[in-house]
Order: C-alpha cells, then sequence, then structure tokens
C-alpha cells in the first residue's frame, strides 16, 4: 500500500495527494463508474450531477475540504466533480444498492491492556487496489494518521490527540444533501476531543446513514462512543470501562421506528458477524482476562460462519467490482497514538505496517 507524506495548505494537501497517488485516483474513479452502472445503473456522467447537490453543505461545513478536494483533482490531473463524486460516493450508490461490510469495535481498560479500536474494512476486491495511508500533517487542524481509498479525503485512522474512527456502512433509503459521511469522518479526525468530533455529526448533519464507532485516550481518561447516524434520527452507545462493537445493521430502535424497518435492507452476513465478535470479546476477557493486541489479531482473522464470517475471503466466479472481501484491517492503540495496518485479509496478510505519532 503507498504511503503518502502529505503537508501544508488544504489546497497543498490535496495536490499531493493527487500527485502522488494518480493512478491509485484513476483507478477509484474507474471502479466506481462501473460499480455505479453494475450496482444502481448510474453512469458516471448522472454521478457527476449528483455530486454537486452536496457542495452547499461542504461549504457551509469546513471550506477546507473543498480546498483539499481541489487540490487533489488538479495533482490527480482530473476534473473537480470527479473528486467530489468520489467522496460521495456512499451517497450516490450506497442508498441505492450495495454497501460495505465491516465489523468494528472499541475496548477500553480494565478490559483491555491499552485503549484500542479497530475493525475490518470490507468491499470491492477490485477497490483494494486503490487503497492509500495518509500522513496528514495541517495548518489548521491536528496530525492525522488515515487508511482511504485514493481520492476520498475522509475515512479510518486516529489522529495526534490519541482520537479514532472505525465506519460501518448502513443501507436506507434516506438520505439529504447534508455532508457526505466520509467527509464527516474527516471531520471527526479534525477535532481535538471525541465530544467535539460527536457533535459534528449527530442531529442531521450527514447526508446518508452510517455508523461511526469512534474513542479517545486523552491520559488516563478514555472513553468510546458509537453512533447510530441516519439524516433524520441517531442511536448512541457509550463506555468509559467495557467494550462496543457494531457491523452493518441499525441497532438503534429509535432510528429504526423513524426510517421504518421496510425501507433498511441488511445482509444476513451482519448479524453473523455482530454476533461473533460479541462472543470473541466475552471470550477473551471472561476470568478478568486483559485483552492484548494479539487477542485482536485473532479476532479479526476469525473464519466461523464462513462465508459470512469476520475475515472474508472472495466467492469464486464473483465479479472484482460487486464481490465482497475484507480489503485491509487496523488495530489502533489510542493510549500510545499508534494504528497497525495489515493490507489484504487478517489471516494472511499482503503486508503489515505500524504508524505512531
Amino acid at each position: 500500500m503507498k504511503i503518502l507524506n502529505l503537508s501544508g495548505s488544504p489546497y497543498e494537501i490535496g495536490l499531493r495527494h493527487g500527485e502522488q497517488a494518480k493512478s491509485e485516483v484513476l483507478s477509484s474513479i474507474t471502479s466506481y463508474e462501473k460499480l455505479f452502472f453494475e450496482n444502481a445503473n448510474i453512469t458516471w456522467s448522472q454521478a457527476r450531477e449528483m455530486g454537486k447537490q452536496y457542495l452547499h453543505a461542504i461549504y457551509k461545513t469546513n471550506s477546507d475540504l473543498l480546498e483539499e478536494m481541489e487540490g487533489l483533482a488538479k495533482g490527480a490531473s482530473v476534473d473537480f466533480e470527479d473528486i467530489l463524486v468520489l467522496n460521495a460516493r456512499s451517497e450516490i450508490v450506497l442508498t441505492q444498492n450495495k454497501t460495505d461490510g465491516c465489523t468494528s469495535f472499541a475496548i477500553m481498560p480494565p478490559k483491555s491492556e491499552y485503549a484500542f479500536l479497530g475493525q475490518t474494512w470490507d468491499w470491492t476486491s477490485a477497490q483494494s487496489k486503490s487503497l492509500i495511508m495518509t500522513k496528514i500533517t495541517q495548518q489548521n487542524g491536528p496530525k492525522i494518521h488515515m487508511v482511504t481509498e485514493a481520492g476520498i479525503i475522509g475515512k479510518i485512522g486516529l489522529n495526534e490527540h490519541g482520537l479514532g474512527v472505525c465506519l460501518n456502512a448502513l443501507r436506507s433509503n434516506l438520505k439529504s444533501n447534508e455532508l457526505p459521511i466520509h467527509l464527516g469522518l474527516r471531520e471527526v479526525l479534525n477535532s481535538e476531543d471525541i465530544e467535539e468530533a460527536r457533535n459534528k455529526v449527530v442531529n442531521g448533519q450527514l447526508g446518508s446513514s452510517a455508523n461511526f464507532l469512534m474513542a479517545q485516550a486523552k491520559g488516563a481518561v478514555h472513553k468510546a462512543i458509537n453512533l447510530e447516524l441516519s439524516p433524520n434520527k441517531f442511536g448512541e452507545q457509550e463506555t468509559v470501562d467495557s467494550y462496543l462493537c457494531h457491523t452493518n445493521h441499525f441497532c438503534s430502535k429509535a432510528v429504526i421506528d423513524d426510517i421504518g424497518s421496510d425501507n433498511l435492507s441488511t445482509e444476513e452476513n451482519s448479524y453473523n458477524r455482530i454476533d461473533r465478535i460479541g462472543e470473541l470479546i466475552e471470550g477473551s476477557t471472561k476470568d478478568h482476562n486483559v485483552v492484548t493486541e494479539k487477542d485482536i489479531e485473532g479476532w479479526l482473522a476469525d473464519h466461523e460462519n464462513q462465508p459470512n464470517s469476520i475475515c472474508i475471503h472472495k466467492v469464486p466466479g464473483t465479479s472484482d467490482y460487486t464481490d465482497t472481501i475484507t480489503c485491509f484491517s487496523v488495530i489502533m492503540n489510542l493510549t500510545n497514538k499508534s494504528l497497525y495496518l495489515k493490507e489484504g485479509q487478517p489471516c494472511q496478510p499482503i503486508d503489515t505496517q505500524r504508524f505512531s505519532f
């Protein structure tokens, strides 16, 4: 996976992203052009028009985001509208048909040795070729270490304040013209503390549904918050001394009642994975055992209930643009402000790397 060191003004950060990962950005565009059409019968030209509806929300939230996307387009020699589509890809296609997978968790001391946050990221094998690791030094915000898809400026990672965020896709037919969820993730990582991050994304501030699991270690204080977000409502759980986990279905009764169960779409594997990650965490913490990074590596590589397992492998005969595999996994040690990345399936990674502040 390509590692990008990005610094300067928002425009300069975007410019360097585009220049250093030009081939990966072009791969993202090709991948989503095919995915949009195969899954939702949306052409790239139509997607570019659909993306424009989010410009006002992005500008009113943080104009730096627009500047970074403008620089990115310049650096990759593509149109701004192409980069806008990538950053709004969840709003354009996930309310229609296909969703990301992903199993996420946060576990806090004394249940664990350190404050941990992590997940698998399950998506099309075609898009795994576009993954990059970004190390960002901003003029107007914290330093960030983030795994993302080339061309997308917000995703999964942590910042220098020990604040991290994970993403689980949630699918419903609700959407609005508010901030795309990937830019919401960036706004979380642009925050100094977890309460600030929370307040940036609740109360209908996002354009589609998603689950954000965020956690922070700040000195001796640890906290994790899970937010099921929709354009209308949100559900919330938090802990300072236990664990939270999530997959790809709504659990909050308030959110489900607001959307209506007939307007939700969830695949069976999401229920299999949430049950299994809960079993694994409970098994690791029984008899007052303290969870270690090694335990978590085992959870992420688990194959129970295969093919509906936490570690997902390609089903033979499926298209690279419509299949779902585990493309990478991360374990964030928020206490030590480090990120352990495994590229590919956690059971047999293509590569492993550690990043820290």
